[in-house]
């Protein structure tokens, strides 16, 4: 069984919320990218299965990069996942 201590909502770009358990559901499908904005410490001890890792400091310089769809449906979360 998998936890997470992600809070109850997840914020899907540009401003719509989806729930944890929508975020779980979808998380094998191609149009959705997850992205974990903690540092990569915080990345590495636990996160969603299939996140893109871009910690909130290095967004502006690696979004082009990581993210090279900007048409795709994007959820953003802050937290640990064990």
């Amino acid at each position: 069984m998998m936890t997470a201590s992600v809070s109850t909502a997840v914020t899907a770009l540009p401003s719509d919320e989806i729930s944890r358990e929508e975020l779980f559901r979808r998380r094998g499908d191609s149009s959705l990218i997850v992205v974990d904005v903690l540092p990569k410490d915080g990345y590495d001890s636990g996160h969603i299965p299939g996140a893109v890792n871009l910690p909130v400091d290095e967004l502006t310089e690696r979004a082009p990069e990581v993210l090279p769809n900007r048409a795709a449906e994007i959820a953003v979360y802050c937290g640990s996942f064990t």
